[in-house]
């Protein structure tokens, strides 16, 4: 850090951290050739017994695909008999699986999790049991799968005579171990990557992630929320702006309007009878006024005009004044 608080290393996404630390965790932790031969020259009756009983695993799954048996006539038969192109493929097909799969999953596992106990985390107990359980487990399956691989073979090459039909549990345990055989090893191989540090660190860091992601979110919908906020207000401070000044002018117009008309009604005389309009009212509440008026002006024009000259200096009725 410098004195501005600045990071002066370079900075280092979150997933990046994630792969750099799972490569070099594999790397660590992988079974490699040489530790293959390593093992081998310390321990060699360990892969001496693990060879040996992967043969007879993967001679039984040959044999279980090919179907030998010797018939009691002496003559050796295939594929149980069975006739035709399509049967012969298919026990060859079968054949291979079976003698690949048997030794994968007993042998090979029994080696497997002995290496992965052994490279186990510093400390991590859970690890501990899980990886010297499947070798117990993975060396049972080993040896009830040998046995039974020794007894199918003694049975369909009917070398002895105790052993001239496969006994139900050997034919029940090679139908049944290869699937029960996989689930187990890959839960185990679930659990104890689970509870690796690795997997902790690793989800440390995705939480570390998933927070960052989750703030800049928030952010973004803070300052969206802000700009929504922002132009509310400056539209209502623009209508109150613009309200305050149209409302005066509209307020002066229409006054302006209602003047006009007032005026045009107290001082005119629409209809040109000598009465302004304020009183000359057609809508019934001046009607009583203007017709008295009307009939007072009618009056004084009639006697106005029924009246005779009088001479100068006497009155309206003739008469002298004096």
């Amino acid at each position: 850090m410098n004195g501005n608080n600045q990071p002066t290393g370079k900075y280092i996404p979150i997933r990046q951290k994630i792969n750099e630390r799972k490569a070099e965790q594999r790397k660590q932790k992988a079974i490699t050739f040489s530790d293959f031969k390593a093992d081998f020259k310390r321990s060699p009756m360990i892969f001496v017994g693990l060879g040996g009983s992967a043969f007879f695993t993967a001679l039984m799954g040959l044999f279980i695909g090919l179907a030998p048996r010797i018939a009691e006539d002496g003559t050796f038969i295939l594929f149980g008999g069975a006739q035709g192109w399509g049967n012969v493929i298919m026990g060859i097909f079968f054949g291979l699986l079976y003698a690949i799969t048997f030794p994968i999953l007993g042998e090979w596992g029994v080696y497997y999790w002995h290496k992965r106990a052994s490279l186990r985390d510093e400390g991590n107990n859970t690890q501990m049991l899980i990886g010297y359980a499947m070798v117990g487990i993975t060396g049972m399956f080993v040896v009830v799968t040998a046995v039974a691989a020794a007894t199918v073979l003694a049975s369909l090459l009917h070398t002895f005579e105790a052993f001239r039909a496969i006994p139900e549990w050997a034919q029940k345990w090679t139908v049944l171990v290869i699937p029960i055989a996989f689930a187990l090893h890959a839960g185990s191989n679930i659990w104890y990557d689970h509870v690796s540090a690795w997997s902790e660190e690793r989800r440390e860091m995705e939480r570390s992630l998933q927070t960052a992601r989750n703030e800049a979110e928030n952010r973004i919908m803070q300052a969206r929320l802000k700009a929504k906020e922002d132009a509310a207000i400056a539209a209502a401070e623009a209508y109150e702006q613009y309200a305050s000044a149209g409302a005066r002018k509209a307020g002066r117009e229409i006054g302006e309007r209602a003047w006009r008309q007032d005026k045009t009604e107290m001082g005119g005389d629409s209809d040109g009878d000598g009465i302004p309009n304020v009183v000359d009212s057609d809508d019934g509440r001046a009607q009583s006024a203007h017709t008295l008026i009307q009939a007072k002006v009618r009056q004084d024009q009639q006697q106005d005009m029924n009246l005779e000259p009088v001479p100068a200096g006497f009155g309206k009725n003739g008469k002298d004044p004096i």
